[in-house]
This record gives C-alpha cells, sequence and structure tokens, in this order.
C-alpha cells in the first residue's frame, strides 16, 4: 500500500481513483464553508478560484473540499463508480459513488475540464515549487514517523510518498497511523 505525503487527502485521493492506478497528487484549495479559515496563495492562474487546503485542515474540512469537486464532476456528467464503501459517500449520499478517474471519455474529460476550480489545490508547504526546503523538511517528516513507531520507508521519487515495510506488523492502530501522520506533518513542514 502506498500513500502519498498529505494522509487526508490521500484518503480522498482513493475515492478517486481505482486500486492500483497512480493519478497527480491531489492539490489542495480554500474552503468555502463559514467554519474555515483560507489562505489565499499567490497564483498566476486560475487556481486562485480552487479550494486551498491547509496542513491544519480538518478532516471535515478536506471531505467537504472533496466532495464539491465529486459533486461538480457528477453534475457536468462524469462516469461514476459505485459500491466503494460507506466511509466515501458520494456527493448525493450514495455509499462508495466515486468519478471513475480512468475514464477518459469526452464527455468525462470535459467534466474534468468543467471543474477545475473545485479541484483542491495541496497546501503550500508540501509543493515543492513553492517550499524551498520541501526535501528536508520531507527527510524530517519520514524520521517522526519511523521515530513514532510506523514501519514505512519512502517511495522513488524522493519526497512523492511512502509505504509501509514489506513483512512488517504495524504496531499503531489505524487510528493511531493517522494521527502520528498528521502530527509529523505539522511538526515537519513549513514555508519559508
Amino acid at each position: 500500500m502506498r500513500f502519498t505525503l498529505y494522509a487526508g487527502a490521500a484518503l480522498a485521493l482513493a475515492t478517486l481513483t481505482a486500486c492500483g492506478t497512480q493519478v497527480p497528487p491531489p492539490q489542495v484549495a480554500s474552503l468555502a464553508t463559514p467554519n474555515a479559515t483560507a489562505t489565499a496563495a499567490p497564483s498566476t492562474s486560475d487556481d486562485s478560484k480552487r479550494p486551498q487546503l491547509r496542513l491544519d485542515s480538518s478532516d471535515a474540512d478536506v471531505d467537504a473540499a472533496w466532495a464539491g469537486y465529486k459533486a461538480c464532476l457528477k453534475a457536468n456528467g462524469h462516469k461514476m463508480l459505485t459500491g466503494r464503501g460507506d466511509e466515501h459517500a458520494g456527493p448525493a449520499g450514495a455509499p462508495g459513488e466515486t468519478p471513475d478517474m480512468n475514464d477518459d471519455s469526452p464527455q468525462s474529460v470535459a467534466a474534468r475540464k468543467a471543474c477545475t476550480d473545485k479541484l483542491p489545490l495541496q497546501p503550500p508547504e508540501l509543493d515543492q515549487s513553492r517550499n524551498p526546503h520541501y526535501l528536508d523538511q520531507y527527510h524530517a517528516y519520514l524520521t517522526c514517523l519511523t521515530t513514532h513507531d510506523l514501519a514505512v520507508h519512502a517511495t522513488d521519487p524522493f519526497g512523492s510518498g511512502w509505504t509501509y515495510d514489506d513483512g512488517v506488523t504495524q504496531k499503531l492502530t489505524s487510528s493511531q497511523q493517522t494521527e502520528v501522520d498528521h502530527d509529523c506533518r505539522l511538526a515537519s513542514f513549513k514555508l519559508g
């Protein structure tokens, strides 16, 4: 099992991909909810309209950003997959309804284009083009994970994600792993 750096977005990304399929890492943008704090990032493209996730975004904020993107895709006729499990309820409330990101039909391509402004942007700290210390901080992040009993290692290219060590039983529960990942991410990444 392989994980991208941003765990919350990775879980959302899993809802958008078929098993074993690679898609570009999720990106995060500013959430348009009264409780969310938006982080405006300088942009030279239409990215300024996209929701901007932050390192400290709650799971609910991350889920809301991805739900908005999925709802837009569905409303624009993107092919949807069903039966992905109750933990990933689709935008219309159907259990496990997610966009088929392997569908390159003209209708699905048009839906992705129409929904570009809803695709969440990754936190700027996790963007190698915006964070000059990203790789050093990624090293600190992996060290933090392993120091806190996660048996993981980096995947290639370095900085793109991590995976569990083969043949090693994890000492932490799934919720403990999520907490360690979140805490290590916050402790390791900073802009500037």
